[in-house]
């Protein structure tokens, strides 16, 4: 498959980089289904037959595997630099046997799909900003504080409750005592790429035309915003997952110590350069909670390429998943008045109002930024 990519705003340096997220959509001529192609990649980073012709921008491609694997691309900047990035004829491989009813025989038609995404790299970071945000996290010592910032130190279990040294939430939306985040859930310790912006009208477009009349059906017309269940079957289609709310205040904070900034500016990226996250007067993000069992018994699983949700994921119901940053103080990263909010009510009248959404995706081992 050969396809032209071009973007504006990239870079690449020494802390991390942006990169667009590549998949394709496969149909059989005459036929009224559209398939996701899967790649064929023998590493991860600039595997065989991936390339491109010479340019304005040297590429690197890099391919996830596993067991949700294959089902995209990244495509970065191969050297530091900033600008805009465009080259011609880049070269991916089709792993044909994975589509229904296809052979090297079959006239098809293909359509390339392209999200920009920012890397997030691995590494420590803190929870809670040390002020009085409504149940913000803070680490518990003897019960005299409520302010102190947790930090997180590895990618495995974090240890939670009204015991010295775990992390604890104030009043409400608290994970569970005695308890623990397990390993399983991303903690926002590993590295991870972000959606740079929510989800664009035309992104949403897209998606929607590739769905069958039935399932398109149910997402529109006349519903300009988006309910959790249309944000994570988008991402579930794209081949990305829900963010957590840990990862949300890494993105917002950065590593940096609490401090740094407290989102009182109007409409600013986020440390990494994630794009109308953070700050006053800005949409609302719906990551998933550690306030709620189900949000906790989150996998970091990926879509699989269709709307279809996994099993780890908060459902349709949005039970599990909650509301972080928003309009006024609720855009200070340590916010989390509605970080478990489930109200159906809510839900509705978020999706008329400020609810965004952005997806993301676990970054393979040993990309680095």
């Amino acid at each position: 498959m050969r396809f032209d990519i071009a973007w504006e705003g990239s870079w690449r340096h020494e802390a991390n980089h942006d990169a667009v997220w590549v998949f394709f959509k496969v149909r059989a001529e005459g036929g009224k289904e559209w398939q996701h192609v899967r790649l064929v990649a023998d590493k991860v980073l600039n595997p065989s037959g991936y390339d491109q012709e010479k340019g304005v921008t040297t590429l690197d491609f890099i391919v996830p595997d596993g067991k949700d694997g294959f089902l995209g691309m990244f495509v970065r900047r191969a050297e530091y630099g900033v600008g805009k990035v465009a080259a011609t004829k880049v070269t991916a491989v089709w792993d044909l046997t994975a589509n229904k009813g296809i052979t090297k025989d079959t006239k098809v038609s293909m359509q390339a799909f392209g999200i920009e995404m920012v890397f997030v790299p691995e590494g420590p970071f803190y929870l809670g900003s040390g002020g009085t945000e409504p149940y913000h996290f803070y680490k518990y010592t003897d019960g005299t504080q409520h302010t102190l910032p947790y930090r997180v130190t590895s990618a495995g279990a974090i240890p939670t409750g009204r015991q010295k040294g775990k992390l604890w939430a104030r009043r409400g939306a608290q994970p569970e005592d005695n308890g623990e985040i397990p390993a399983a859930f991303p903690n926002g310790y590993a590295a991870f790429y972000c959606m740079k912006f929510h989800i664009t009208q035309g992104q949403y477009t897209g998606f929607l035309n590739t769905l069958t009349a039935a399932q398109a059906k149910e997402r529109g017309p006349g519903n300009p915003r988006l309910f959790w269940a249309d944000g994570v079957a988008f991402a579930a289609w794209a081949g990305l997952r829900p963010m957590t709310e840990l990862e949300y205040e890494k993105v917002c904070r950065g590593p940096m110590e609490p401090g740094w900034d407290t989102g009182d500016r109007l409409d600013h990226p986020s440390y990494w350069e994630v794009q109308r996250i953070n700050g006053w007067r800005l949409p609302r993000e719906r990551p998933v909670t550690v306030g709620h069992a189900k949000g906790r018994g989150f996998k970091g699983t990926h879509g699989r390429g269709t709307p279809a949700l996994p099993e780890d994921w908060p459902q349709d119901d949005a039970v599990g998943a909650g509301t972080r940053g928003g309009y006024g103080a609720a855009g200070r990263p340590s916010h989390r008045l509605d970080a478990a909010t489930v109200d159906a009510e809510l839900t509705i009248r978020h999706k008329g109002s400020r609810a965004f959404w952005r997806g993301v995706r676990t970054a393979p081992k040993g990309v680095g930024p």
